[in-house]
């Protein structure tokens, strides 16, 4: 358990003892797994559900309800931190405690005391709830906040607890009201999961390290393995190259980072020293040969050039090179293998352009460095995230299009072969 337990409420009733919460968090523990609701950055959804299915949290696809943002399925409380701790397309892990309808406030309130919010909150003190409502009677608001903060104080206040609620509370809570039904979740991961505690350092436009993992897997799935090069040609910050390093080397992406399960009753530091030992085993087992690759990254800007130093300054990156220069007229050529013959994978977050002029410039760059990759002498497979996906296709052959989105901004990943060299896409 975690904290030291308050004192109790002075006119209150005698406070459930450490003991006793620790019988009722052990029922609750044997009750898994539970459901869980894995969210995902939009039109990535596929490439979660193979991560997923890839390491082993589902034995097959039929285990995943794939939704719109999202993905159900079934964990237990160490699949839950695993996949906090593992999972790199992934935005936030929510534990599901109750799903009911909801029509009206006392509805809300009858079912929502019947949530295992013991377990869950245990001696913490505070607290915190989102609430969201689409096509509900009850809307999003101070109402509903209220109402299940009352029911929280219903079921605990005769164990001799009284959290309260706070904006910046350890324990968050979502309330999502849809079509008159209310599900309640535990928020397990706390800070979105795109922030990995290591890109310290951001320049212009970055990139969220979910949104760069999710273009690393895609080239290396095109690829079917891992590639002889990684080059991002317009590497600013470094989150494309620290996100290949990562996935090359098996790292688990939250390895430098806290989680909010651990403030939840239900953590036990033993535990997830445990997931923590198995996925350093995974690591040492399953790494694909990283050494082998060259990672290379290239920006004109010495300042980006000086963040991504700041932020690859760890010693798992050593290997990674940055190099200043205009992608427009840099020698692709010289990456190639033996005889011109490479698996080379580009990763690059294109200049986006808001206003028309900059737009146009933006896509006058980023059709000079394609006409310069692709007279390289290789074939390079590409990922590339974009605004303007219809000026870059005519450049890319065997294209394929995601439609997503970075941060608040509606992006286009688009992958395919650039080049007209002998290149080796794999088996």
């Amino acid at each position: 358990m975690t904290g030291d337990p308050p004192a109790a409420h002075p006119s209150g009733p005698e406070r459930v003892t450490p003991r006793a919460l620790e019988r009722r968090v052990k029922r609750w523990l044997l009750g898994g797994p539970f459901d869980c609701y894995v969210q995902v950055a939009p039109g990535l959804e596929e490439l979660l559900a193979s991560e997923l299915l890839d390491g082993g949290f589902a034995e097959e696809r039929s285990a995943l309800r794939v939704e719109r943002g999202g993905i159900a399925l079934a964990l237990d409380h160490a699949g839950v931190m695993r996949a906090n701790l593992e999972l790199r397309t992934a935005s936030r892990v929510l534990l599901r405690l109750g799903e009911f309808p909801a029509a009206s406030p006392e509805m809300l309130y009858d079912r929502a005391r019947g949530v295992p919010w013991l377990t869950q909150i245990g001696f913490a003190s505070t607290y915190n709830l989102h609430v969201t409502s689409r096509h509900s009677k009850l809307q999003a608001g101070d109402g509903v906040a209220n109402t299940v903060a009352s029911a929280v104080a219903r079921e605990l206040r005769p164990l001799g607890l009284y959290p309260r609620l706070a904006p910046d509370a350890g324990l968050l809570f979502h309330v999502h009201l849809q079509n008159d039904r209310c599900t309640l979740s535990l928020d397990t991961s706390g800070d979105h999961l795109h922030r990995r505690g290591v890109r310290t350092h951001v320049h212009t436009a970055p990139v969220r390290e979910t949104l760069a993992a999710a273009m690393v897997l895609t080239g290396m799935r095109r690829l079917n393995g891992p590639p002889d090069v990684v080059v991002d040609p317009f590497c600013g910050s470094g989150t494309l190259l620290i996100e290949a390093a990562d996935a090359l080397a098996g790292l688990p992406p939250g390895r430098h980072r806290a989680f909010a399960f651990e403030r939840a009753a239900w953590f036990r530091a033993g535990a997830y020293r445990e997931v923590r030992r198995q996925a350093e085993r995974r690591t040492e087992e399953e790494a694909l040969p990283a050494s082998t690759t060259r990672i290379i990254g290239i920006d004109s800007d010495t300042e980006a050039l000086g963040a991504a130093r700041a932020n690859l300054a760890r010693p798992e990156y050593a290997g990674v090179t940055l190099e200043l220069g205009d992608s427009t007229r840099f020698d692709f050529a010289a990456l190639g293998g033996r005889r011109g013959a490479h698996r080379g994978l580009v990763l690059a977050n294109l200049p986006y352009g808001v206003r028309l002029g900059e737009r146009r410039e933006a896509v006058a760059t980023a059709r000079a460095f394609l006409e310069r990759l692709a007279g390289s002498g290789s074939t390079w497979e590409v990922v590339l995230l974009t605004t303007d996906p219809e000026a870059l296709l005519p450049h890319v052959s065997d294209a394929h299009v995601v439609r997503t989105r970075n941060g608040g901004l509606a992006v286009t990943l688009v992958c395919g072969l650039v080049g007209n060299g002998p290149g080796d896409r794999g088996p």
